[in-house]
């Protein structure tokens, strides 16, 4: 099987869990896998495959692996970008062809389709070899670079929702595929809820605009204390300070708890202790947007029903039967879901948390999912 290089901006991210988890799941079907990295974070974690940082230690005998019609190919590709450096794509391409070449990587997939995207296009025309990247959300809605070229450059391109498909589908015509990111399952345990006169819910994610955590507590505002409702906000990040006075001001001091953030171990065992999560996800004014949320699927994947909004991939994850999707911004629908969330019986509630593991299981499984890029990875041809 094909050597797999991953490429991400920085690696390993404490909110971008999906790219380890993708090479986790590729690597246990059987490929041989490394990363290489424009930034290494320094959060001691230990792999058992290799991370590189892209530029490091690169020699003159690397040299010898390039041709010139690969070279040539790949300026054509730098010279119809026109929205990256020129000068130093190739550069920085170049290093990663030699890096690449030198480890005999064998296909390059790329996350995000901004400049790792094109810098893995580069390297893989100069080494003449397969690759392919997968856009996520605000790299395609908020700062959408050259993509058409992109898609046309590369042997095949991943989308992680419909809505993303079809838009690609509609700026070039490439070899475009649909993948959730999926969730280790084994690793999220669903156990018993036990009853409570209190309903806990929770949040989590960065503290930013297109999380709509302010529609939340608009939201809450009214019913909070006739629910006895409890909310547990797990994130920090720009709004931080923003959410908590108007938490304040909206006279939800008792009822709504800013918790930080907490590791993504903490994520799989506290996750199941909460009634549901509520994810009130909406385009930013900038056109940031989460196009398939993973901590949806890990709320799920403990049986614990969600509460969120009908954009992007959210629709294609959570369905009546394991919770609520309600109009983005629309306040008034939000706070009518909790309503109808708080009225079910504590059966029913775990009759709906049980149908979303279900789901998960099925649909959302990081080792099928993985199986599904393993197959195109395998079928790229150079």
């Amino acid at each position: 099987m094909k050597k797999v290089a991953f490429i991400s901006p920085t690696y390993p991210v404490l909110s971008e869990t999906f790219i380890q988890t993708e090479v986790d799941s590729i690597k246990a079907c059987g490929h041989e896998v490394c990363v290489l990295t424009f930034e290494i974070e320094d959060l001691k974690q230990q792999f058992d495959y290799s991370v590189i940082k892209i530029g490091k230690d690169i020699h003159t005998s690397m040299y010898k692996n390039l041709t010139f019609p690969g070279i040539l190919k790949a300026l054509k590709f730098v010279r119809e970008q026109e929205h990256l450096p020129k000068k130093s794509l190739f550069n920085y391409g170049l290093k990663l062809a030699l890096q690449l070449a030198d480890i005999k990587a064998e296909h390059i997939h790329a996350h995000f389709c901004q400049h790792t995207a094109a810098h893995a296009i580069v390297a893989a025309k100069l080494l003449n070899i397969t690759c392919s990247f997968v856009a996520h959300g605000h790299d395609v809605y908020e700062t959408a670079y050259d993509i058409d070229k992109k898609i046309i450059a590369s042997d095949f391109v991943v989308t992680v929702c419909k809505d993303m498909q079809r838009d690609f589908e509609h700026m070039a015509s490439g070899n475009i595929k649909l993948l959730h990111c999926g969730v280790k399952t084994e690793q999220f345990v669903i156990q018993p809820k036990i009853p409570s006169t209190q309903l806990t819910f929770v949040f989590l994610g960065r503290l930013v605009e297109q999380k709509g955590i302010h529609h939340l507590i608009d939201a809450l505002a009214p019913i909070a204390k006739q629910l006895n409702i409890q909310l547990d906000i797990i994130g920090t990040g720009e709004m931080e300070e923003q959410l908590k006075d108007q938490a304040i001001q909206q006279g939800l001091s008792n009822h709504v708890h800013f918790l930080g953030s907490k590791p993504h171990s903490w994520v799989k065992e506290n996750l199941v202790n909460y009634d549901c999560l509520v994810a009130p996800f909406c385009f930013s004014e900038t056109g940031c947007v989460d196009t398939g949320p993973l901590v949806l699927k890990e709320a799920m994947a403990v049986g614990t029903p969600v509460i969120t909004t009908n954009i992007m991939g959210c629709k294609e994850i959570v369905t009546s039967e394991t919770g609520y999707l309600v109009n983005e911004k629309n306040v008034a629908e939000l706070q009518q879901s909790i309503k109808q969330f708080a009225q079910l019986t504590f059966n029913e509630r775990t009759k709906m948390g049980k149908m979303a593991r279900e789901r998960v299981e099925d649909h959302f499984n990081a080792f099928k999912q993985a199986k599904q890029l393993s197959g195109w990875i395998e079928s790229a041809a150079s």
